[in-house]
């Protein structure tokens, strides 16, 4: 176990200096006007964000809808996931909640999402969702948690680790840096306040961890943004 949390402690550390080199009073500028100008330009990404801060942290929507998980895949755009599965996580929504406000992360990924049985055409296989999860613990955790994806996995050097180990490592980070760089954060707020014209990107509802997965996105993906959809 020691050898695990020295690993994760570089990882973290690693993490964190890439955040730093990319995000700092020298970049603040670019970073506002760039990074984030995006989200608020881009067709796709302002219709995803409209569903994104419809239902972040909203227990009462999940609660009452019979579709959430079947929308939350189709706004994700995350591919290759049969509607029977996406059923029984259905009839799971209590239990899958509770496990994400007991922090019993572990297990809800090791027994739901790292081999789902997913069917394709008349075979069932085993696939690792590891995506899907991460999003969805960020919908209900957003203050701790990024809602990671692989473009930002591989652009902040973790891309030959497991997606769990670097959900967790990222997140780890983003917290470390945002207490650590609270004149950044603030700056990058009030500068996101000024070019958001429309309110698109609500500063009461974007958590520190959103706000970073939004730049991220934008750095890590830039040479394939206009060709897919956006998120998160």
């Amino acid at each position: 176990m020691g050898h695990i949390t020295e690993y994760n402690n570089k990882l973290i550390k690693s993490v964190y200096r890439k955040i730093s080199d990319d995000i700092n009073n020298d970049t603040i500028n670019f970073v506002i006007n760039h990074d984030l100008m995006f989200h608020l330009t881009d067709t796709r990404s302002a219709r995803f964000q409209m569903y994104y801060f419809r239902t972040i942290a909203n227990e009462s929507y999940f609660n009452k809808t019979n579709s959430f998980f079947r929308d939350f895949k189709s706004q994700y755009s995350l591919q290759g996931i049969d509607n029977n599965f996406l059923n029984q996580l259905e009839g799971r929504k209590i239990e899958i909640l509770q496990a994400i406000h007991n922090e019993e992360l572990v297990k809800l990924y090791f027994e739901t999402f790292r081999k789902a049985k997913i069917k394709y055409k008349n075979v069932t296989k085993e696939k690792d969702l590891g995506s899907f999860f991460a999003k969805l613990v960020h919908t209900f955790n957003p203050e701790k948690y990024c809602a990671l994806d692989n473009p930002i996995k591989n652009y902040l050097g973790l891309g030959k680790d497991s997606f769990f180990i670097a959900f967790i490592v990222i997140s780890q980070a983003y917290r470390e840096w945002s207490d650590n760089n609270k004149d950044l954060i603030d700056k990058i707020r009030k500068g996101l306040i000024i070019i958001d014209k429309s309110n698109k990107l609500p500063n009461d509802k974007i958590t520190n961890l959103k706000l970073l997965d939004l730049i991220f996105w934008t750095k890590a993906d830039g040479s394939k943004i206009i060709t897919k959809k956006v998120s998160p």
